[in-house]
């Protein structure tokens, strides 16, 4: 099987991606692009005309959530999901919760719709107040059963989260805003293992 990853960097679901790859020790072809000149194969293959895109044998894979479980479901181990239906059911939950119902509406591309004549500087401001606001609505269902944030292992939903809230510090947020983040992405970054493959660790 050969597995192609074009990547853009900052890109925050190609960074989830890029975690699970090397955390799970999967074998793979890496093809950087610009983050918004992605090139005239993305352009072709990807219907949104967007990274991530995955190509296995050949053949297109488009949405970050299609490509986190396949690749959970061809490499299992180490496990970056649970076996019980119900606690799968709830990794989902939080992954989508970052994936649909967070990051989209504070992407770029996004805001730029709504406002093209917007600077990416004035930007800034609305996105990192969006992930704001809405990492502390999730926050309620992190963290419940351990420091990880579904159950008692690190799961996909550790990447979703850590990521996005990576990417609000990046976008302006102040730790002091989201401390309950911030003592969490310690707690995994002193897991050399999580931490050796996060594309954005210290």
């Amino acid at each position: 099987m050969h597995i192609r990853f074009y990547h853009a960097p900052d890109a925050n679901c190609c960074e989830r991606l890029l975690w699970i790859l090397d955390y799970k020790r999967v074998t793979y072809e890496r093809i950087d692009v610009g983050l918004t000149h992605v090139g005239e194969h993305v352009t072709r293959h990807s219907p949104f005309a967007r990274v991530p895109l995955m190509e296995v044998n050949g053949i297109a894979l488009s949405e970050s959530m299609a490509m986190a479980e396949f690749i959970e479901e061809i490499a299992p181990n180490p496990p970056l999901q649970y076996t019980e239906a119900f606690a799968r059911a709830q990794v989902r939950e939080i992954c989508e919760a970052v994936n649909s119902s967070i990051h989209p509406q504070q992407n770029s591309s996004t805001v730029r719709y709504y406002h093209p004549e917007w600077s990416k500087e004035e930007m800034q401001p609305v996105r990192a107040n969006w992930l704001r606001l809405n990492l502390q609505k999730l926050q309620g269902r992190l963290w419940l059963g351990s420091q990880f944030a579904v159950g008692k292992q690190f799961t996909m939903a550790d990447i979703f989260v850590s990521i996005i809230y990576r990417k609000a510090l990046d976008l302006g947020v102040q730790v002091s805003d989201l401390p309950e983040y911030e003592q969490y992405w310690k707690f995994l970054m002193s897991d050399e293992t999580i931490s050796g493959s996060c594309p954005v660790a210290p």
